[in-house]
Formats: C-alpha cells, structure tokens, sequence
C-alpha cells in the first residue's frame, strides 16, 4: 500500500502564524527554498515526522482527535534564532506540556508508522548514542531529550545565513499554538497539505 511522508505538528494561533508568515515574507529578496504563506506552505511545530499508508490516515485521525481533546492550548516562549544547514529557525522553550504531547503522539502514532521517511533512512546510517536509537525505536531522532521545538521561517540555498537583525526579537515569535495538524511533507521539512487539523483547547 502506498505510503506518505507526514508531519505531525501544532499549529500556531492566527496572530502568531501572521507574523512567521510577514517574517518570511520579508527574506523573500534573499532567494530562499520557500516563503511561509499558510496556503503552500505553512507555519507549524513539529512533534513527529514520519511515514504513513495512506489506508492508516483514517486510525492516524482518530488518534490525534483524541489527543487533541485533552490537550490544553499551548503557550510557548521563543528564545533565540538557530540558523544551521541554511535553516532560520525560531527556537522555543521546551515545557513539561510539550514534552508529554510530543511522548502522547509518537506512543500513539509510532506503532502504525510505515518504516521511516526516506531521509531518516540515510540520517540513521550515520547516527550514534541517543539518535541511533531514536532512529530505531521511532524512525525519528528529535525526540526526548534531542527534542528541540522551533518553527522553520524559512531555507536558504546553500547554507546561507542572514544578519538576524533584520528580524524582530525572537520574543516576538512567542505565542499560543491552538491545533494539532496532520499534513503531508514537502521538501526542506514543510508542510505542503493539510490532512486534519484539531482545535486544542
């Protein structure tokens, strides 16, 4: 059966989710891979990349309503820009909520994952210590203690980096996330369709 690769993220309020989109918007001069525009590509956190069969996305919707029904909004502070490998990430605090919601998705979702995104496979193969067996146990390396939640605003080519002055402070980055999303990947870690989203409360 086939299967796709998909991200599994919380979705930002709309206030915040305007201003990653305004923020990427404003590099569009510096040639990036893509531009933040909630339609192609969108504003997001991510808890689990993986695979998934496309005939598992109806269970894959159920588990993440459930989740998302007893889950609490979350406000997240933004710390600092990362640029590395041609990202500009905005990187947040990582809370204890965070934390058990990223430990409550992959214990639900990794048992029904399809093997692991093609990119994991070849990130593996060069792994040690905790991200090799992440890679093992989850088909994904970001998780417990290498958990490190950020948005992506947006890639350059070839690695490039920008004067971050050109950003507000990354406080201005800090806000609520409202949704858990189910969305299809694209290249450079986006998000390119939304599957399901559920409203957390």
């Amino acid at each position: 059966m086939e299967s796709i690769p998909c991200d599994i993220v919380i979705l930002p309020s709309n206030e915040l989710e305007q201003k990653l989109i305004t923020a990427s918007g404003t590099l569009s001069a510096q040639s990036p891979l893509f531009t933040l525009d909630g339609v192609s590509f969108y504003p997001h956190a991510s808890l689990y990349m993986t695979q998934l069969k496309l005939g598992d996305l109806d269970k894959v919707k159920e588990l993440l309503s459930e989740i998302a029904s007893r889950t609490s909004v979350l406000n997240l502070t933004a710390s600092r820009f990362d640029q590395t490998m041609g990202f500009l990430d905005t990187e947040y605090e990582l809370t204890e909520q965070l934390d058990g919601l990223q430990q409550a998705v992959i214990d639900a979702i990794n048992p029904i994952r399809d093997g692991m995104r093609e990119k994991d496979k070849a990130r593996m193969l060069e792994a040690t210590g905790i991200a090799r067996a992440n890679f093992e146990k989850y088909g994904y390396k970001p998780v417990g203690e290498l958990f490190r939640p950020h948005t992506t605003i947006t890639r350059f080519a070839d690695e490039g980096t920008i004067d971050i002055a050109l950003l507000p402070d990354p406080a201005h980055f800090s806000g609520q996330f409202t949704r858990i999303g189910l969305f299809e990947m694209g290249d450079n870690g986006t998000c390119t369709r939304e599957i399901a989203s559920y409203d957390i409360v």
